[in-house]
């Protein structure tokens, strides 16, 4: 059976871009969450398809041969987002689907293929004199555009222009049956793709954090904005949380930065220690960027006073410049410094980070002692979201060492519980996240399963993520 669909999968895209060899396959056993790491699986075939055309007859040939898929991009996700039916599917490598199709300076939007990377969306649009709002991830450098949306991923500049979900437009989503669905204005096929909320329902947003499991995104449609030449940064430091809450949350509700990150005691204490050593539990920045330089001054005025107001303390804009040039070099520079980490990122609402924040760094301290037995730490920072405060515990544990692993993945499971108990929401699904959301809510669940079961009769998408059934016997 598998050497009999390597046959036809090649027949589509060519011998040289699917394998069923073991090791091939088994570099694709994970991602860059722990579950992957203490689970890894394989899947039994990857193909690399090269444009839509060939990803539409890969999805055919799969729901004829009733084939499980699972999608992947730069395999940055951390949540635990792949289903459980790894072992017999099809992984579908969407890297080599990296054009960019049009930079449309009519509609103000650019439109890519799932496979390009931010890093390089970001560069090839400031040479032609735009920038997007939200600038990716931060694994920008390989996440890719399609995987991104699918997850639903934050994304640096979410401060002023919200998720990576509120800049999308427009989406090709190739369905399970092999049908091409364009979402927006272009529903029309007269229209261009230029607005989002139009002809009938919002089923962008129906792909949007699916995961995979109703469709493949296949080409993603975003807001552009003129390039931004000027640009200032600021930071400040603060002795109680108090302080630094009233601070965060008047710079997140003027809308002004696009950036604001507030790194808390324990963050302090491992990305700063020299602030830390100075009595400092709060670390504070910004960054804003505009056409102007009268505008960028005009938004950094009033930022700054608006921390001096609540007792910030100034420290060097460096804090907040170097996270910002070098963002997607964030991930890779804290793993060289730190470890290994699982992340626990969720919003909360921009008055509730600080309730939400105290429950979870007392649940940290209580776990002191065995983190420093078990070489075990955590890093706590929160990105505001527009009108969202965030909460993200990074858990850096020792990968080498099981009883690392095993404490880290604990402290993770019960980190998620007291933030979604706090009031909290994921934005982004995966097994971190179920038992407190989707599980908690049979009747949204419910509706989740008649649409996957109206678009995926045949339950090749995904099956088993989003805490959906295998298959549909079980159902």
């Amino acid at each position: 059976m598998i050497q009999n669909l390597v046959q036809e999968l090649a027949k589509i895209v060519g011998s040289d871009f699917v394998t069923d060899d073991y090791w091939v396959r088994r570099s694709y056993s994970m991602d860059s969450s722990m579950f992957e790491l203490l689970d890894a699986k394989s899947p039994a075939i990857v193909v690399r398809p090269g444009s839509i055309e060939e990803l539409q007859e890969i999805v055919r040939l799969a729901n004829k041969t009733k084939t499980p898929i699972y999608v992947r991009g730069g395999g940055t996700a951390c949540a635990g987002t792949r289903g459980t039916r790894m072992h017999e599917s099809i992984l579908i490598d969407t890297t080599r689907m990296d054009k960019i199709v049009e930079i449309d300076e009519e509609s103000l939007t650019v439109t890519a293929e799932a496979g390009v990377t931010w890093g390089r969306l970001n560069a090839e649009l400031e040479k032609r004199g735009w920038r997007l709002g939200v600038k990716g991830p931060y694994s920008g450098y390989a996440a890719c555009v399609g995987g991104s949306v699918a997850y639903n991923a934050v994304a640096y500049a979410s401060t002023r222009y919200g998720l990576i979900a509120e800049e999308v437009i427009s989406l090709k989503v190739v369905l399970p049956n092999g049908d091409i669905l364009v979402t927006g204005t272009a529903t029309n096929p007269n229209a261009k793709r230029y607005y989002r909320y139009a002809n009938g329902p919002d089923l962008t947003g129906l792909f949007i954090g699916s995961l995979g499991t109703l469709g493949i995104i296949a080409e993603v449609t975003l807001r552009m904005y003129p390039k931004a030449d000027y640009s200032a940064y600021g930071a400040y430091t603060f002795k109680d949380y108090e302080s630094a809450h009233a601070c965060y949350y008047n710079w997140l509700k003027h809308w002004v930065a696009e950036d604001v990150a507030w790194y808390f005691e324990d963050g302090v204490s491992v990305m700063t220690p020299e602030l830390y050593e100075q009595g400092y539990v709060s670390l504070l920045t910004y960054v804003v960027e505009d056409v102007t330089d009268d505008l960028v001054n005009a938004r950094k005025k009033l930022l700054d006073s608006i921390a001096l107001k609540y007792g910030g303390i100034p420290q060097s804009p460096e804090y907040a410049r170097q996270g910002w040039i070098y963002r997607y070099e964030l991930l890779p520079r804290w793993a060289g410094k730190i470890g290994m980490w699982q992340w626990t990122c969720h919003l909360q609402s921009a008055g509730g980070t600080l309730r939400a924040l105290k429950t979870i760094l007392g649940y940290i301290k209580s776990r002191k002692e065995e983190m420093e037995k078990k070489n075990v730490y955590t890093a706590t920072v929160s990105v505001a979201e527009r009108n969202c405060g965030h909460i993200s515990t990074s858990v850096y544990y020792d990968q080498g060492n099981p009883e690392s692993v095993e404490l880290a993945v604990g402290m993770a499971r019960e980190i998620a519980r007291i933030g979604m108990e706090s009031g909290g929401a994921t934005y982004k699904p995966g097994e971190l996240w179920y038992p407190h959301t989707i599980l908690k809510n049979p009747v949204y669940r419910e509706a989740l399963i008649r649409i996957k079961k109206a678009l995926d009769p045949n339950n090749i998408m995904n099956p088993g993520a989003l805490s959906l059934p295998d298959k549909w016997e079980e159902v």
